[in-house]
């Protein structure tokens, strides 16, 4: 990095998203390193150009850093390169590469070309952790304590996550209503607790302490 927060290399949309999840940046500087990542995002046509080191982080150092917006357009997206581009063209499983079927849905080579392939669809921890909100507190194993932080978009309209940890099921989900309030449903295992932060209609935030038990909250 330069003293000012820009990268010294020619800048990529990887490297920006490596330094933002890492927290690989200079002091004071997140924001300078976030601006890089949108405008190489917007310089793409709102498109990502990430391959194996970058993608998994992706949407998550966007969300993460503010710019959770921006990790929903990427998400929708549905011409080359996206994911919904593979789903349109009929995949089942997520390619290696973003163009391993063409338009015309020619196989695009047999070099480097699995059509089974996890690293791109590695997006999905991005739908547990940030769109649903679930995420584990490393300090207390085995999920007996979670962080449960919804990051809503209108433009998904409802989300749901279940996962079966070794404390128990967690559930946690949100749906737009007609008026613009966001209704959340959170369970909580037995013997288990999680800090809940919830989106407000206004943008301000809920924060509450939760024990075992099933919760609605239309905020």
């Amino acid at each position: 990095f330069q003293a000012d927060g820009t990268l010294k290399i020619p800048v990529t949309q990887t490297a920006c998203v490596l330094s933002l999840f890492f927290g690989l940046y200079p002091d004071g500087k997140r924001d300078v390193v976030l601006e890089a990542l949108k405008e190489r995002i917007r310089a793409r046509g709102n498109h990502l150009d990430t391959g194996f080191c970058g993608t998994p982080f992706l949407c998550r150092a966007l969300s993460d850093n503010g710019a959770n917006d921006v990790a929903y357009t990427l998400f929708f997206n549905e011409d080359f390169p996206s994911w919904l581009y593979e789903v349109n063209m009929g995949a089942t499983t997520i390619w290696e590469r973003w163009n391993a079927v063409l338009p015309d849905g020619v196989i695009s080579g047999i070099g480097m070309n699995s059509m089974n392939h996890y690293a791109y669809g590695a997006v999905f921890e991005w739908v547990y952790k940030n769109v649903c909100g679930l995420n584990p507190v490393p300090d207390v194993p085995g999920y007996k304590k979670a962080v449960i932080r919804p990051q809503p978009d209108v433009r998904l309209g409802a989300a749901k996550a279940k996962v079966n940890t070794a404390a128990g099921y967690y559930e946690t989900g949100w749906q737009y209503e007609d008026n613009g309030e966001v209704t959340y449903t959170v369970v909580i295992p037995f013997d288990a607790e999680a800090e809940v932060y919830l989106p407000k209609k206004d943008g301000t935030t809920e924060e509450m302490t939760l024990t075992a038990g099933t919760y609605t909250f239309t905020l």
